[in-house]
């Protein structure tokens, strides 16, 4: 089994990880210029990003050819997963890809233009993460088949929805501002899944125009020292089954762009 991966703050590799498998970073598949995937089992695990699907994803994703005997999707949310899935499925498909078994996870949201992440975390206990990501992997294990289920109006939703978020977050990297407590360590720079920072030695770090809105900087800043205006938290948030050299190594990567 092999599962393609996508994550800045830990909820997806920590799903990843609970499978017997082979995790690929979709990041470091593109650092490796790797777009066949083949196995008996192949996974996709990605978040829910502007309802919709993160740019790095679907770029990637647009391009690979999966071969599998089955092939099983799951998206993670804070909030909604709206048309993710439907989403997910229209690419699959424009690329000759298909998936037998769509699922998506009610996890912590992170976004911290618009949730406080005290409490998302008061909220972890009604979300039932557990007992909820255990019936997906039964059911993964189990090769159960499993259809994305979409309204019409959640299908229109993630289509616009995603347009016009991604319009807003063109304005993103200047949101973006580092404060005092900056020890110039770097760890920004690794954690960016699309070498969107830049710095130099003993200098703060300079955010680009190409930027994931995935706010792995902001979370895994060691002395919280960089923040976006809008945040609604001053709290940052990894998940705790994920260590930060683990988010490195996932990311950490050079576009030549």
């Amino acid at each position: 089994m092999k599962v393609l991966y996508f994550t800045g703050t830990g909820n997806c590799l920590s799903v990843a990880k609970r499978f017997d498998a082979e995790l690929l970073s979709i990041p470091q598949m593109i650092k490796n210029n790797i777009y066949e995937i083949e196995d008996d089992v192949v996974g996709i695990v990605y978040p829910v990003y502007a309802i919709s699907i993160p740019d790095i994803v679907r770029k990637y994703l647009s391009q690979c050819k999966i071969k599998a005997n089955y092939v099983f999707v799951i998206a993670t949310y804070g909030f909604t997963d709206c048309g993710a899935l439907h989403e997910m499925k229209k690419l699959l498909e424009a690329n000759g890809n298909k998936a037998d078994y769509y699922a998506s996870l009610l996890m912590v949201d992170n976004y911290l233009p618009f949730f406080d992440i005290e409490t998302q975390m008061a909220k972890l206990k009604e979300k039932n993460i557990e007992n909820n990501l255990n019936k997906i992997v039964e059911e993964v294990n189990a090769r159960t088949t499993k259809e994305e289920i979409c309204s019409w109006f959640n299908k229109i939703a993630s289509s616009i929805g995603y347009s016009v978020v991604k319009q807003i977050e063109k304005y993103t990297p200047k949101m973006f501002y580092v404060n005092n407590k900056c020890i110039c360590c770097g760890i920004c720079k690794k954690v960016c899944p699309v070498s969107n920072i830049t710095q130099e030695e003993k200098d703060k770090p300079i955010f680009g125009n190409n930027c994931e809105s995935c706010l792995a900087c902001i979370h895994n800043c060691s002395k919280n020292a960089i923040h976006i205006k809008t945040q609604r938290s001053e709290k940052r948030f990894r998940n705790s089954n994920v260590s930060l050299n683990e988010i490195i190594e996932s990311n950490n990567i050079k576009f030549n762009n």
